[in-house]
């Protein structure tokens, strides 16, 4: 990677290969990523001449995490949280993970600036991240729920469903 952007004013992640630019847009009403054709640096970006490493998203989480070697600094973390309308992604540097850039920053329970830890969304805790949600658990969790209530109830309840895949999990008997 050649170099880094955090755009606030359109909520957008740059991130400057020489081969591609990563462009992932973390406003609420367009969260996607977009491969686009390489680009240049501008003046403002962070030079971060680095490489890849590893990514990894926990399971059942809503985080993306982009491991970086740079080429002269220790290891650095982007962090892609995606959070309902709280998109959001925040460069973490060394063991401690601090904050060290930061597309929005935030206050409250789980506040995130630049020079403090990085603190990932607490785990969802929903049934089933290992697997072990059996057939009759599933049937007997989903049952006792009316049927206009059992999309939501789905999607809080039981790991890796959303509102894009529930009606599917679900299918016409356990939806209607």
């Amino acid at each position: 990677m050649r170099a880094l952007r955090l755009d606030a004013r359109s909520r957008d992640l740059v991130m400057l290969f020489r081969r591609r630019t990563l462009v992932w847009r973390l406003h609420p009403d367009r969260g996607i990523p977009l491969l686009r054709a390489p680009a240049e640096p501008r003046e403002e970006d962070l030079r971060l001449r680095s490489r890849v490493r590893a990514v990894r998203s926990p399971p059942d989480e809503r985080i993306l995490v982009i491991e970086l070697v740079a080429d002269r600094a220790g290891p650095l973390d982007v962090v892609v949280e995606l959070l309902g309308n709280q998109l959001n992604a925040i460069v973490a540097e060394g063991g401690s993970r601090t904050i060290r850039h930061i597309l929005r920053r935030r206050e409250g329970r789980r506040p995130a600036r630049v020079g403090i830890p990085y603190q990932p969304p607490p785990p969802t805790g929903r049934k089933g991240i290992d697997g072990g949600l059996t057939l009759p658990d599933w049937l007997d969790r989903l049952q006792q729920v009316p049927p206009p209530d059992r999309e939501r109830e789905l999607v809080r309840a039981v790991a890796w469903t959303s509102p894009l895949n529930a009606t599917t999990f679900l299918g016409a008997s356990l939806s209607h």
